[in-house]
């Protein structure tokens, strides 16, 4: 299987370095994108010869989805999640001394035009819908506007430090910091932890897996139906499932406060839920869906029952020895 990783020059050497260390069975190829113009031209580019692709951060992947709106093959981002940011965070205020990060500049919240400071975010336990906000917000900007706003936030970061209005400034916009760096700006990037590389090298090989198993049947079912003259009609693109269920914001949030999970996680669950049966969920499924350990799945589960998206249905024998695996339903609305 052959992974295309599309990303900057300043991330290529951490997101190399970190594959070259586990055990994949796959060749991955690294490629460098200039701008957000420029990812969806390679994506395009890079199609017939990959199966799979994955792209650094969301802007980026909402970038290529302005270029590409029906995705031929399977694409999944490694932007940073909300430890990412608390992680750099805490290092910024034992670092730079500012226990309130109010000495820095922080370009997460151009996307979401806003005069609250940073401080009156976190300690309202706010950040995650910020989070999320964000994510939402970058999916609405045309390719155009995500250009504009890259070299917008670049000039932003590089002018308040000339003007001695900031002592540092924190971004997750690899692509500009080797202009700030050279601009003497002291900048600290918010990588991606080793974490979120393995989920999401994880959810892109089941999604090619999944894709090749459903090709598989379409040709096996268009098959059967030339030679029998049936009519029925054939799911013919992975990104058309009818099974496939899209929550709104005001429904991710919705069931994030009822769940007490994060919004972003609601959205990686409903992702989940839809490469599986959620009329017939097991502990073991769901994490393999969710990379994640059965332990842990078994708690998820024990979360969804007790806040009534989830009913235990009955007991599934195992032809190995042990307890009977439990069988739930999973209805999030």
């Amino acid at each position: 299987m052959k992974i295309a990783v599309i990303l900057t020059e300043f991330l290529k050497d951490y997101v190399e370095s970190y594959f070259r260390s586990q055990s994949y069975d796959c060749e991955f190829s690294y490629f460098i994108y200039k701008n957000f113009s420029h990812v969806g031209e390679l994506y395009l580019e890079l199609t017939s010869s990959y199966d799979g692709f994955l792209v650094s951060g969301p802007v980026p992947r909402a970038a290529i989805l302005k270029r590409v709106p029906a995705l031929p093959r399977p694409l999944v981002s490694f932007g940073s999640n909300a430890l990412c940011y608390y992680e750099t965070f805490f290092q910024v205020q034992y670092k730079e001394d500012d226990f309130y990060l109010k000495k820095g500049y922080f370009d997460l919240l151009e996307w979401i035009r806003t005069d609250v400071p940073l401080y009156h975010i976190l300690g309202q336990g706010r950040f995650d819908n910020l989070i999320y906000q964000v994510y939402k917000n970058t999916s609405l900007y045309s390719l155009e506007q995500l250009c504009e706003m890259e070299e917008k936030i670049k000039h932003k970061h590089i002018r308040l430090w000339y003007e001695g209005k900031i002592s540092y400034s924190v971004t997750r916009f690899s692509n500009i910091m080797p202009d700030l760096l050279k601009a003497g700006v002291k900048t600290y990037f918010i990588y991606p932890n080793h974490e979120i590389l393995k989920e999401s090298i994880s959810l892109l090989l089941q999604e090619v897996h999944l894709k090749t198993m459903l090709q598989n049947q379409n040709a096996i079912t268009a098959l059967n139906q030339q030679l029998s003259g049936s009519t029925t009609a054939v799911l013919t693109d992975f990104d058309e499932n009818p099974s496939a269920k899209e929550l709104s914001d005001k429904d991710i949030l919705f069931l994030s406060r009822k769940i007490g999970l994060s919004p972003s996680y609601i959205e990686k669950l409903t992702e989940a839920l839809n490469l599986l049966d959620a009329g017939h969920i097991t502990s073991q499924a769901l994490s393999s869906a969710l990379d994640i350990t059965p332990r842990s799945a078994n708690r998820l589960l024990k979360k969804l029952l007790s806040s009534g998206v989830a009913e235990e249905l009955n007991e599934q024998h195992s032809f190995t020895r042990g307890r009977p695996e439990k069988i739930y339903k999973i209805h999030l609305l």
